[in-house]
């Protein structure tokens, strides 16, 4: 019995070992945890309640949030305070309602997920995943700062949401990046479209998901190349988990931060999580005319570990990593470096208790 428990003993240090080693950052870009701070629930902003945070983006010395409440898209404008590496105060300021005066806009259904703001033509480029369940397609468009519809990018037609490539309802256009030079944009579906690959579950599998390069001046995508996710780390206890690509963030030319996010049902405040992966796509092939990933074997591009919020949940005001889906650059700080900032969409608590999380994070080496 004492031998067979040593080896027991032995076995259970292996496999921790070997979990400790797979989640431990490798990627060249160094992050640094600084600070969290709880924007407070029910506040209520030109009459709407603040929440929905789905993607954030510089503004001139403010910031541009986006809000996916489908029956009332808007934008929000923001002040986040940073002081002595902490997040001080965060204070909306504004609200930005949408024009529906263009047949696009009167046509296009709005469930916004991602946010940039170009200061060359002061436009604001918008994703939304549409709703593939009501056969409503995703889009890609310009508003001006008033909401005023200006153009929209084509999207590859294996997006449309009666595509016999079969997209999946809430699972396309997740995330938006400006390209390194500002040259043109990058779009992240988040989950794979049915015929390029199964959704992640608890099991090793083939799960790509489909990153698009833009011009700004051009309306029709470039390149694409494929990301691959991860699989489900915590087995549901519920009926319900789901890993994907969030939002993206160019740190290089063609290199890239990904936002992984999972969620698993029945693990309380530890059912959400979320892995930030460092991507070098330079030498990636070019999927944009590819129809069938899982029948092309192409092979995504390789990640590597830059941080896993699970390493700080202790340290967070509620032990909770909420469903985190939007970042862009925070202000340099004293030391030269730059930081970053994530948001998370608190669903208006339509699911379970949720927060307004913003998270502050320092690039300590890139």
């Amino acid at each position: 019995m004492k031998v067979r428990n040593i080896l027991f003993t032995c076995f259970v240090v292996l496999l921790a070992s070997c979990s400790s080693v797979k989640n431990k950052p490798t990627a060249d870009t160094k992050l640094k945890f600084l600070d969290e701070y709880i924007f407070p629930a029910k506040v209520i902003l030109d009459d709407t309640e603040i929440g929905g945070l789905s993607g954030i983006d510089n503004f001139k010395d403010d910031y541009l949030i986006v809000c996916d409440d489908s029956k009332n898209p808007r934008i929000y404008t923001a002040k986040i305070k940073i002081e002595n590496d902490k997040i001080d105060t965060v204070i909306f300021t504004n609200t930005t309602f949408f024009s529906y005066e263009d047949p696009f806009m009167e046509n296009t259904f709005l469930d916004l997920e991602s946010i940039l703001y170009n200061p060359e033509t002061q436009h604001i480029l918008l994703s939304s995943e549409g709703s593939i369940k009501n056969q409503r397609d995703p889009s890609i468009f310009n508003v001006s700062t008033t909401g005023a519809f200006v153009n929209s990018y084509e999207i590859p037609s294996y997006f449309y949401a009666e595509s016999p490539y079969k997209p999946r309802h809430n699972g396309l256009f997740e995330g938006l990046a400006r390209n390194y030079d500002n040259t043109g944009f990058w779009m992240g579906t988040e989950l794979p479209l049915e015929t390029d690959g199964p959704e992640p579950t608890t099991k090793e599998a083939y799960s790509p998901v489909r990153i698009t390069y833009y011009d700004w001046n051009s309306e029709t995508p470039k390149f694409q190349f494929i990301y691959p996710l991860d699989k489900i780390e915590k087995a549901p206890k519920g009926d319900f988990a789901v890993n994907g690509l969030s939002d993206l963030f160019t740190i290089g030319n063609k290199k890239f931060l990904m936002l992984e996010r999972s969620y698993s049902s029945g693990w309380g405040k530890k059912a959400n999580g979320l892995k930030i992966y460092e991507v070098d796509a330079s030498n990636s092939e070019n999927t944009l005319e590819t129809q069938h990933l899982s029948e092309s074997k192409i092979k995504p591009v390789s990640k590597k570990l830059a941080f896993n919020l699970e390493s700080i949940r202790k340290g967070l005001q509620k032990n909770t990593i909420d469903n985190i889906e939007g970042i862009c650059y925070g202000p340099t700080l004293a030391n030269g470096n730059k930081t970053l900032i994530l948001i998370s969409d608190n669903n208006f608590n339509t699911m379970s208790p949720q927060i307004n999380q913003f998270l502050l994070f320092e690039i300590v080496k890139q």
